[in-house]
């Protein structure tokens, strides 16, 4: 049984930090904003103790606030175990009141907080934004991601765990009309959740946290189109779709 952490009551405009839901089954997350996945990060950060893999796979490298890192100074241990305390973080900044964890801040958070624990890092982007300053950044192209994915997924005593984060505007694009459209096909969504099955079920997988975002997808029915098409294979998937408004 899969559990509600946020209940889904609305299609609501996501934005940098309004959540509609946040579901889990075990050590799946699906949420509407992606900034929710650093949360759900940190539930299994401290699990294991050799360290960790890490894979972006987003059109965007969620990586501001590089230079500020404001989580230094403002950061508190109930943010990680309390979503609560987490949603509701704030400081203050030349007068203005700014939310400490937003969505395009997931990876500088992580990297300024956890970093020494991630020992790979990984992303597959569309390149759009800045990259955090990591030296052995890898870049994943699209046409080797299911591939690369299905790899992670294999089981290895030698291997560490990884987080896979996904947010759903990877797999669409912009048109001239104003629209947003579809890049991939089902089947490459298929193939990418099936090695999310995999490694989930093989425990190469220590987390992983896919978000809709809506609001840079361009609809809810695209968003949902998207990730309901990569967690086709996923036993809970209709319990999920059940609890939608």
């Amino acid at each position: 049984m899969g559990e509600w952490l946020i209940t889904w009551k609305e299609r609501g405009r996501s934005g940098p930090v309004h959540d509609s839901f946040l579901w889990r089954h075990d050590r799946l997350y699906v949420m509407d904003n992606h900034r929710l996945a650093l949360w759900c990060w940190w539930q299994h950060l401290d699990n294991d103790p050799r360290g960790w893999n890490f894979l972006h796979i987003d059109r965007h490298y969620d990586a501001l606030w590089q230079r500020a890192r404001p989580w230094i100074k403002h950061h508190n241990p109930s943010h990680r175990s309390d979503l609560s305390s987490f949603r509701q973080a704030k400081f203050s900044e030349q007068g203005e009141e700014l939310e400490l964890y937003r969505w395009d801040v997931i990876t500088s958070a992580l990297l300024t907080l956890d970093g020494d624990k991630i020992h790979n890092w990984a992303f597959a982007t569309a390149g759009e934004g800045e990259p955090p300053p990591i030296p052995d950044l890898q870049t994943i192209d699209p046409w080797n991601l299911p591939a690369r994915l299905r790899w992670m997924a294999k089981p290895s005593e030698e291997d560490l765990s990884s987080i896979i984060d996904i947010d759903i505007d990877y797999f669409t694009h912009f048109d001239d009309d104003g629209l947003f459209g579809r890049v991939f096909s089902d089947q490459y969504l298929r193939e990418l959740g099936s090695a999310l099955g995999e490694g989930l079920t093989n425990d190469s997988f220590g987390v992983v946290t896919v978000a809709l975002n809506s609001s840079i997808t361009g609809s809810w029915q695209l968003a949902e189109e998207l990730c309901w098409a990569l967690l086709e294979g996923y036993p809970s998937l209709p319990e999920l779709r059940a609890g939608a408004p």
